[in-house]
């Protein structure tokens, strides 16, 4: 299965001074069981490109749908998307009565939305018998996001959807909601993220998607795109540390540059399950 875009263009306020144009021919898919970055600078039209994947934002002209036609009713019953700050939009007692939510509205017997719960919040590292019973607002910052991504998870959908997941999360925490999209990936699910976190790309990310002015302006594997430096200058995105090295001794010619740069260029991350010493 796979979310798939033909020619995507979205305008708002067509024919009024305001009006703008948030995508303009955008063609791309993603398969399941990939994870997919889209970046970009602020204004690119990152958003938009979710909430059509997400089927919350309707083309002005092109199809979004999901591929083969009939594997689902539609993209909104593939697709589950949390948007930046999702913990902001907790409404329930517990944890669990938030995770559980979304499966409620599904129609599910109780027994099957105890199931999907559980499991969700094993999934996001928050197990239902320490955090289910606990208020959300208590959580910590990193266990509030895992908390609003579980109920996400809880959907069982094949596509997740992330808009700057990171954000404002310190390192270590981010790390972890890192571990989570790559435990996604791993089980099958299509995963796509937002964000202006270039390490975080790095880290999970086998394909990044490149976006300005609306249109797409590179679709690469994660490692080419990060290593072209024009690119990402020109939208005013910085490379992570590795990257920004390898560029900056290709611009002084160091002699040692070619195996410097074979060594920095070993694919980790996403793309590297070996074991840890």
């Amino acid at each position: 299965m796979r979310i798939a875009l033909k020619d995507v263009t979205v305008r708002y306020d067509a024919g009024l001074p305001s009006a703008t144009t948030a995508l303009s021919g955008v063609s791309l898919a993603v398969e399941q069981g990939e994870c997919v970055a889209v970046i970009g600078p602020t204004g690119s039209g990152k958003t938009t490109l979710l909430e059509v994947m997400a089927g919350l934002a309707t083309p002005t002209s092109g199809v979004a749908t999901i591929e083969p036609a009939g594997a689902a009713r539609g993209l909104r019953d593939a697709v589950g998307l949390a948007y930046q700050f999702p913990e902001s939009q907790f409404f329930e007692e517990t944890v669990f009565a938030d995770v559980a939510f979304g499966p409620a509205r599904q129609g599910l017997a109780e027994s099957e939305i105890r199931i999907r719960v559980e499991e969700a919040l094993s999934r996001a590292g928050l197990p239902d018998d320490k955090f289910g019973g606990r208020m959300p607002l208590s959580l910590s910052a990193g266990e509030k996001r895992r908390a609003a991504i579980a109920g996400i998870l809880a959907l069982s959908r094949p596509f997740l959807l992330l808009d700057e997941p990171t954000a404002g999360l310190d390192p270590s925490t981010a790390e972890r909601i890192g571990d989570l999209v790559r435990n996604e990936v791993r089980t099958g699910r299509g995963v796509v993220v937002v964000t202006h976190d270039l390490e975080f790309v790095e880290a999970v990310a086998s394909r990044t998607v490149v976006v300005g002015g609306g249109a797409v302006l590179a679709d690469r594997t994660t490692a080419g795109a990060l290593a072209d430096a024009s690119l990402l200058e020109g939208l005013g995105l910085e490379p992570p540390p590795r990257y920004a090295l390898m560029d900056l001794l290709r611009r002084l010619s160091h002699p040692e540059f070619d195996r410097i740069s074979l060594v920095l260029s070993v694919p980790h991350g996403a793309g590297d399950d070996r074991q840890k010493p």
